[in-house]
């Protein structure tokens, strides 16, 4: 049996974690799995995986021969994938999953484009961090899009935009304070909207531009940040929001910005590592790449 063949159903139980959801993604046996498992302990001479009640664990010597094979394993896969797709087609349905507020805010261009090639069915599925990387892990998601750089090694992912944080106020207020110098003290004696209890963005917006805590009161908490904007248009606090939930509030007038620029998060294109040898997938990340830092370049001035 070819060690090649035996070494790519190690690389997917090393990500898999689990030898029956391997097998699935392989469309193999379990025991045709498990065979091949032996074969490449019994080539190096060690175990390669401990068996646990869910799964398996790997050992160190899996982890060295992962971290040594696993990149040329993937980059044969996509040579062969490629040369496939020259004589089969790309058609089909893709899985997207995303932040809801940057695909409808932004993203609509690389989406529209990705539709007129008439290649590709598009489902999208929208959610936090937790829940797009869930969609991701479990199959049910090919690409992502997410402010979130992957941590983990079954990932790969390229850069696609940057979001600039901008802290925003309704109009009334907000041109009472334009005039003054902006500080957490003098923000923490108003009223915060926020999309969650925790408040991420307006958290790391204190803790960069004024090295504080935020101590406003919460006047209202909204799980989809893109109603936010019009919360505080109607008259309510502040809040931090990405420069394209703002930008044309601010321009109408509508919301006032206050204080300085926040930082950059940068949005990042993700899937699985082996997702690319599927022509449909691949298709789509390169038309989706070729609307990177479409957010970025128009926020720059003319």
């Amino acid at each position: 049996m070819s060690y090649l063949t035996q070494l790519k159903t190690f690389v997917e139980v090393y990500r898999s974690g689990n030898i029956t959801r391997a097998a699935a993604r392989l469309h193999m046996s379990q025991p045709a799995v498990t065979s091949h498992i032996q074969a490449m302990e019994n080539i190096v001479g060690k175990e390669l995986f401990i068996r646990k009640a869910r799964g398996v664990e790997p050992t160190a010597i899996a982890d060295d021969l992962a971290l040594q094979v696993a990149s040329h394993i993937d980059t044969l896969e996509q040579k062969v994938a490629s040369i496939r797709s020259r004589a089969s087609t790309d058609y089909g349905t893709l899985h997207l999953a995303g932040p809801a507020e940057y695909l409808s805010q932004v993203a609509g261009p690389a989406l529209a484009n990705l539709l007129q090639a008439d290649k590709v069915n598009l489902v999208i599925h929208t959610g936090n961090k937790s829940n797009i990387y869930h969609l991701l892990e479990n199959d049910v998601a090919e690409l992502a899009i997410t402010a979130s750089e992957p941590t983990d090694a079954m990932y790969e992912y390229q850069k696609l935009d940057k979001e600039r944080l901008i802290l925003v106020m309704n109009r009334v207020q907000g041109k009472l304070l334009r005039e003054r110098e902006i500080s957490a003290e003098l923000l923490n004696q108003h009223k915060v909207v926020t999309y969650d209890e925790q408040l991420p963005l307006i958290r790391r917006y204190f803790s960069e531009v004024f090295s504080a805590a935020c101590k406003s009161p919460v006047a209202a908490v909204c799980p989809d940040i893109r109603a936010i904007s019009s919360i505080i248009k109607a008259g309510i606090g502040y809040s931090v929001l990405p420069d394209y939930l703002c930008k044309e509030g601010i321009a109408k007038g509508e919301l006032v910005a206050l204080g300085k620029p926040g930082p950059e998060n940068d949005v990042y294109l993700v899937w699985k590592k082996g997702a690319l040898r599927h022509p449909r997938v691949d298709f789509a990340k390169d038309v989706i790449m070729a609307f990177a830092n479409i957010n970025y370049l128009s926020t720059l001035p003319d």
